[in-house]
Protein backbone atom coordinates (compact mmCIF):
# COMPACT_ATOMS: atom_id res chain seq x y z
CA UNK A 1 0.00 0.00 0.00
CA UNK A 2 1.25 3.46 -0.86
CA UNK A 3 0.18 6.31 1.40
CA UNK A 4 0.43 9.94 0.37
CA UNK A 5 0.23 11.97 3.58
CA UNK A 6 -0.73 15.61 3.14
CA UNK A 7 -1.10 18.33 5.74
CA UNK A 8 -3.38 21.35 5.39
CA UNK A 9 -4.39 24.34 7.46
CA UNK A 10 -8.00 24.16 8.63
CA UNK A 11 -9.52 26.37 5.90
CA UNK A 12 -7.69 24.52 3.13
CA UNK A 13 -8.55 21.13 4.64
CA UNK A 14 -12.23 22.03 4.84
CA UNK A 15 -12.51 23.21 1.23
CA UNK A 16 -9.92 21.11 -0.64
CA UNK A 17 -10.53 17.84 1.15
CA UNK A 18 -13.80 17.55 3.07
CA UNK A 19 -16.18 19.66 1.00
CA UNK A 20 -14.71 18.53 -2.33
CA UNK A 21 -14.75 14.84 -1.33
CA UNK A 22 -11.20 14.54 -2.69
CA UNK A 23 -9.95 11.83 -0.33
CA UNK A 24 -9.89 8.09 0.18
CA UNK A 25 -9.35 8.28 3.94
CA UNK A 26 -9.23 11.32 6.18
CA UNK A 27 -9.38 12.21 9.81
CA UNK A 28 -11.44 14.99 11.26
CA UNK A 29 -12.96 16.17 14.51
CA UNK A 30 -16.69 15.80 14.94
CA UNK A 31 -18.71 16.07 18.09
CA UNK A 32 -22.33 16.43 18.97
CA UNK A 33 -24.08 16.51 22.31
CA UNK A 34 -27.26 14.66 21.37
CA UNK A 35 -28.07 12.10 18.65
CA UNK A 36 -30.60 14.46 17.09
CA UNK A 37 -29.77 16.30 14.94
CA UNK A 38 -26.06 15.44 15.16
CA UNK A 39 -26.24 11.83 13.98
CA UNK A 40 -28.51 12.76 11.08
CA UNK A 41 -26.16 15.52 9.90
CA UNK A 42 -23.25 13.10 9.96
CA UNK A 43 -24.81 9.81 8.79
CA UNK A 44 -27.86 10.53 6.63
CA UNK A 45 -27.49 10.02 2.89
CA UNK A 46 -26.64 13.44 1.39
CA UNK A 47 -26.40 15.17 4.79
CA UNK A 48 -24.51 18.43 5.27
CA UNK A 49 -21.45 17.01 7.04
CA UNK A 50 -21.55 13.51 5.55
CA UNK A 51 -18.31 14.25 3.69
CA UNK A 52 -17.53 10.56 3.07
CA UNK A 53 -20.85 10.14 1.19
CA UNK A 54 -21.91 7.32 3.52
CA UNK A 55 -25.29 5.91 2.50
CA UNK A 56 -27.35 3.16 4.05
CA UNK A 57 -31.15 3.26 3.53
CA UNK A 58 -31.70 1.28 6.74
CA UNK A 59 -29.73 3.88 8.73
CA UNK A 60 -31.74 6.68 7.07
CA UNK A 61 -35.01 4.97 8.07
CA UNK A 62 -33.85 4.44 11.66
CA UNK A 63 -32.79 8.09 11.93
CA UNK A 64 -36.22 9.14 10.65
CA UNK A 65 -37.96 6.82 13.12
CA UNK A 66 -35.85 8.10 16.05
CA UNK A 67 -36.58 11.73 15.16
CA UNK A 68 -40.32 11.10 14.82
CA UNK A 69 -41.01 9.17 18.04
CA UNK A 70 -41.73 10.56 21.47
CA UNK A 71 -41.09 7.15 23.07
CA UNK A 72 -37.63 7.34 24.70
CA UNK A 73 -37.12 3.55 24.68
CA UNK A 74 -37.97 3.29 21.00
CA UNK A 75 -35.68 6.23 20.16
CA UNK A 76 -32.82 4.65 22.14
CA UNK A 77 -33.32 1.36 20.29
CA UNK A 78 -33.30 3.15 16.92
CA UNK A 79 -30.01 4.92 17.72
CA UNK A 80 -28.47 1.68 19.02
CA UNK A 81 -29.33 0.01 15.71
CA UNK A 82 -27.82 2.99 13.85
CA UNK A 83 -24.59 2.53 15.83
CA UNK A 84 -24.51 -1.19 15.06
CA UNK A 85 -25.05 -0.70 11.31
CA UNK A 86 -22.55 2.15 11.00
CA UNK A 87 -19.95 0.07 12.84
CA UNK A 88 -20.66 -2.96 10.63
CA UNK A 89 -20.28 -0.76 7.53
CA UNK A 90 -17.04 0.67 8.96
CA UNK A 91 -18.21 4.10 7.86
CA UNK A 92 -16.33 5.82 10.67
CA UNK A 93 -13.58 4.97 13.06
CA UNK A 94 -13.94 6.85 16.33
CA UNK A 95 -10.38 7.07 17.64
CA UNK A 96 -10.82 9.10 20.78
CA UNK A 97 -12.92 11.60 22.57
CA UNK A 98 -11.70 15.13 22.24
CA UNK A 99 -11.32 17.06 25.46
CA UNK A 100 -11.56 20.81 25.20
CA UNK A 101 -10.48 23.43 27.64
CA UNK A 102 -11.33 27.02 28.36
CA UNK A 103 -8.80 29.38 29.85
CA UNK A 104 -10.02 32.33 31.90
CA UNK A 105 -8.70 34.74 34.49
CA UNK A 106 -9.09 33.50 38.08
CA UNK A 107 -12.06 35.79 38.83
CA UNK A 108 -14.22 34.32 36.01
CA UNK A 109 -16.52 31.66 37.46
CA UNK A 110 -19.39 29.48 36.26
CA UNK A 111 -18.07 28.53 32.82
CA UNK A 112 -19.99 25.56 31.43
CA UNK A 113 -19.60 23.93 28.04
CA UNK A 114 -21.09 21.22 25.92
CA UNK A 115 -19.05 18.36 24.43
CA UNK A 116 -18.90 20.50 21.32
CA UNK A 117 -17.02 23.77 21.45
CA UNK A 118 -20.11 25.72 22.54
CA UNK A 119 -19.83 27.56 25.83
CA UNK A 120 -22.84 28.35 28.00
CA UNK A 121 -22.49 31.89 29.33
CA UNK A 122 -25.76 32.02 31.28
CA UNK A 123 -24.03 30.83 34.46
CA UNK A 124 -20.84 32.88 34.06
CA UNK A 125 -20.01 35.54 36.66
CA UNK A 126 -17.09 37.58 38.00
CA UNK A 127 -15.89 36.98 41.54
CA UNK A 128 -14.91 40.52 42.55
Amino acid sequence: MTVDVQYYDLAEFSSKVLQSGDFELTSTVNAFDYPYPGASRLLRTGAAINFGKYSNPQVDRLLDDAAATSDAASRTSDYQQVELLVNQDIAFLWLSRSYLSTITKPDVKGIDRYITRDIVYATTWLDR
